[in-house]
């Protein structure tokens, strides 16, 4: 739990700028699972993954960039497979180390002002090592040393030479971070082996080796500045994300540990050695903290969160590049989806015309405190520190009209949970005269501090943005007052902190044997209504076992009566107005329709109540609809989708369509239906009007399947598939302009079973997960931008192999219960209630549980529905009359 403690920093908020000052329109690569943070920052540029074919060039743009940002940008053609890490030298802005997937390390010397035509020719390529590289890290003290991490060992170089200075190599699996001492004693690692060890590279010795992680997900591990303690993120034994300080002179105590949340990406943490902020930057999370450290109990202070675009890289930009004149005392660079967006930290104060000097105590000066030689040779020295202060700088340059800071602020404390709208931003700035920042010349380069684009549009607007006249001298502007856009608030999801809990063991089915994994991946693989669920087995002969839920218990360990086809069953779903009809498709272009007797299978079954015939091919799903009583939907490798009356046993429509079909869904009102493709694309059909998809748009890149379903009232098509990294994603489309692309995307860890969706409409939840998975994620689909906002996960004991919902019918809403399933394990069921904490569950929450419709009656024959006619279905309330409202 953080404890609160005064600081000068305490109060120190993140300022997210206008989009107007973000650098947008930017085209991202498709980042790999690798160790690096994606994007990197001098004095004077920014360096992140650029578009390539496979990932092997790097965008470089000036640091006080803004605005949207030419398609056809230069670049630097780097690498023939992704750069999996980049690092700009402490002691020479331009001079940018790459590392890639194709086993090489390159250093780059970047054009002042950044590129103005792509470069392919680096200055120096080091030999190629036998796995592809994962870190690259300049020495923080010394001149030309650069350390390289691939595989097991890490490599010190002087790349003045270029010669191969030193080699570690008692890890016993991949690296996956390294951080210097301040110093540039010492070096720490960690590694997949769940070891942090700490090297003395000089003596080739292993000072320190402690256990880190419980958990074998990646780690990262930052030393903190030239203090003895060191900070290692990663995750528990209970998958929680989690901070660890350790003192290196008793490295097998923890100094503090605080478990921070389980979201599932990597927590990327920066330290800022003058501030002692730690910022936590979590890939795919939306929030970014941090926290300060202390040097005594409770060391570490959490400070404010800010809600930003989803993370998919963070830099530090170095302190010497700071506004210093608007309390600027760290900058954070987030790398979303098409977007560097800069995130300022500022301590709110009275006046900002003066340096504060308790805010920015001397930083480290760009000059190297000794050669590479002088390292070698044993020494260890600091950096010579600088002052902020303008007036204290030595390097004083023109003076020239800018504009002055932003005034003050009133600072807003940060409120939990999930925030959605950004904080109130700086104030805009007023066109007055005032003195420029100075420069600063280094060894081997100029570089000139501008203001920030979060407070001095002028210095870094938008390249379409036209300037304007300079103010005359001889009648300068008069101060303005500042528009201000009032505080929105922040966005409250209700079921943010939904709690998946297990039945009692009584309540399980066990010890189903020989449960089938290979059904294909356009099948749910499992499927369950109040009464009933089924089960796929392997064998010959195409067998389905049906258990019933209210004889929970052992089955037998043979004997069990089945449903038996004759052929490989391809995918199978019951009827949702008879709890005893379940359908089948199977591998011979069939479909079988099944009667379960009231007491269940006494015998094996082998002649089904119906079959339906027209299908030339195999085929891969089956729907049923949603309002109308007795219409299925079919899709084949024929390539045609069949809908069939089962009251005349009679096919009504077919369907043309132009590739293989991954899912098809209906909507809501039962009028369309939504398929994704092997053509990545998105199609939305209204079969009584026309056979012909009435609208299309861009699916997922990745071709190893994808779900659809609708949301909000069919306001919204949720996508899940995966991008060409194999990546798995969630995307959102408004149903009205498919062909706009996705109005968000959300992605999740690279596995390879699909994420299987199933939509709560009372609380407009998605809960989403995939065979072998041992996690279910939740997205709350809403209106409100960013349209996702994911929840809590719930994180079950081992893992499963597909989850089926229940109707609202079979809600506990007196114990807050708003959805409730059945998670199929491949030997168990197990019934899952997710709830909602609240302080009076006695009362009916009536903001849970809306009036909820009857989606177990149907609304219509099929006749009726074939003939154009549409019911809305009744809706009823959830409250028992016996419960107070």
């Amino acid at each position: 739990m953080w404890k609160f403690k005064v600081s000068k920093f305490k109060n120190t908020t993140p300022h997210l700028p206008k989009k107007e000052f973000w650098i947008s329109d930017l085209t991202i690569a498709n980042l790999m699972q690798s160790c690096g943070n994606h994007i990197k920052a001098s004095c004077t540029l920014m360096a992140f993954n650029g578009p390539s074919a496979g990932g092997g060039s790097v965008s470089v743009l000036p640091l006080d960039s803004a605005g949207r940002q030419a398609k056809t940008m230069p670049l630097v053609q780097a690498h023939a497979d992704f750069v999996s890490d980049m690092d700009f030298s402490p002691f020479n802005d331009n001079l940018l180390a790459t590392g890639s997937f194709d086993c090489t390390v390159k250093l780059w010397d970047i054009p002042d002002g950044g590129l103005t035509e792509s470069i392919h020719d680096p200055v120096l390529c080091l030999p190629a090592e036998g796995r592809r590289i994962e870190n690259v890290l300049w020495h923080p003290s010394a001149d030309n040393i650069l350390t390289v991490s691939s595989g097991t060992h890490v490599k010190i170089w002087d790349v003045s030479q270029p010669r191969e200075l030193y080699v570690l190599d008692d890890h016993e699996d991949q690296v996956l971070s390294m951080s210097w001492k301040g110093d540039g004693s010492l070096l720490v690692t960690s590694a997949k082996d769940r070891k942090i060890r700490i090297f003395d590279p000089r003596a080739g010795s292993k000072t320190e080796e402690v256990e880190g992680h419980a958990n074998v997900r990646d780690s990262r591990v930052v030393w903190l500045g030239d203090s003895m303690n060191i900070a290692s993120t990663g995750f528990s034994s209970n998958r929680d994300r989690q901070v660890i300080l350790r003192d290196i002179r008793k490295m097998s105590e923890h100094l503090h540990v605080s478990d921070i949340d389980n979201a599932t990406g990597t927590l990327m943490p920066l330290f800022d050695p003058d501030t002692n902020m730690l910022f936590l930057a979590g890939k795919g999370d939306r929030n970014l903290k941090f926290v300060e450290v202390q040097d005594k109990a409770p060391y570490l202070t959490e400070g404010t969160a800010d809600t930003v675009e989803q993370i998919k890289g963070a830099a530090m930009i170095p302190k010497r590049a700071v506004d210093v004149m608007i309390g600027e005392v760290s900058r954070i660079l987030i790398l979303s989806q098409s977007a560097v967006v800069p995130v300022p930290y500022i301590v709110p104060r009275k006046s900002y015309t003066e340096f504060h000097a308790d805010l920015f105590p001397d930083t480290n000066g760009g000059q190297a405190a000794m050669t590479a030689e002088e390292w070698c040779a044993g020494e260890n020295k600091l950096v010579e520190k600088i002052s902020l202060d303008p007036s204290k700088r030595k390097d004083k340059v023109a003076k020239k009209e800018t504009v002055p800071p932003p005034k003050p602020e009133p600072v807003v404390k940060p409120v939990e949970p999930v925030v959605t709208e950004v904080k109130q931003p700086p104030a805009e700035p007023v066109p007055e005269p005032k003195p420029d920042e100075p420069k600063v010349v280094k060894s081997e380069m100029k570089i000139e501090l501008k203001r920030s684009s979060v407070s001095t549009p002028e210095a870094s607007k938008p390249a379409d943005q036209p300037e304007k006249p300079p103010a005359k001298p001889s009648a300068p502007a008069q101060p303005r007052k500042a528009s201000v856009k009032p505080f929105k608030g922040v966005r409250l999801s209700k079921f943010r902190y939904l709690k998946g809990t297990p039945a009692h063991k009584s309540q399980h089915i066990e010890n189903i044997r020989n449960s089938s994994t290979t059904v294909p991946g356009e099948s749910d693989a499992f499927h369950a209504n109040k009464e009933v669920c089924a089960v796929p087995l392997r064998g010959a002969g195409g067998l389905i076992a049906i258990c019933e839920l209210n004889k929970p218990g052992r089955l037998p360990d043979a004997g069990l009566p089945v449903l038996q086809h004759g052929n490989t069953v391809m995918d199978f779903m019951f009827d949702p107005f008879n709890n005893r009809k379940l359908a089948v498709a199977t591998i011979d272009a069939k479909i079988c329709i099944w009667t379960i007797p009231d007491e269940g299978l006494t015998e094996t079954l082998t002649e089904p109540t119906q079959c339906l015939y027209g299908h030339r091919e195999k085929i891969y799903f089956i729907r049923y609809h949603p309002l109308a009583e007795n219409v299925l939907v079919s899709g084949s490798y024929d390539m045609t989708i069949r809908l069939w009356n089962l009251e005349t046993n009679q096919e009504m429509m077919c369907i043309d369509v132009p590739e293989h079909m991954f899912c098809l869904a209906w909507s809501g009102d039962g009028k369309k239906f939504a398929t994704v493709s092997s053509d990545k694309t998105v199609r939305i059909y209204e079969p009584r009007v026309t056979t012909q998809p009435i609208q299309e748009g861009p699916g997922p890149a990745g071709h190893r399947g994808a779900r659809v379903c609708w949301a909000c009232q069919d306001k919204y098509l949720a996508v899940s598939g995966f991008n060409t990294q194999n990546t798995r994603i969630v995307s959102l489309y408004d149903t009205s302009d498919l062909a706009a692309g996705p109005l968000n995307i959300v992605d999740y860890e690279t596995t390879p079973s699909i994420l299987v969706m199933n939509y709560d409409e009372g609380s407009s939840t998605i809960f989403l997960t995939g065979r072998g998975d041992s996690v279910v994620h939740a997205l709350e689909v809403s209106e409100d931008e960013p349209h996702l906002f994911q929840l809590s996960d719930y994180r079950p004991e081992g893992r499963h192999q597909a989850l089926a919902f229940l109707p609202k019918s079979e809600i506990n809403v007196r114990e807050v219960e708003f959805a409730k399933a059945l998670r199929f394990t491949g030997a168990t069921v197990e019934p899952v209630s997710f709830t909602v904490p609240r302080v009076k569950p006695q009362f009916f929450q009536d903001d849970l549980f809306p009036d909820t419709r009857v989606t177990w009656e149907p609304c219509l024959t099929a006749e009726e529905w074939f003939r154009g006619e549409d019911r809305v279905p009744r809706t009823i309330s959830l409250r028992p009359p016996d419960m107070e409202p």
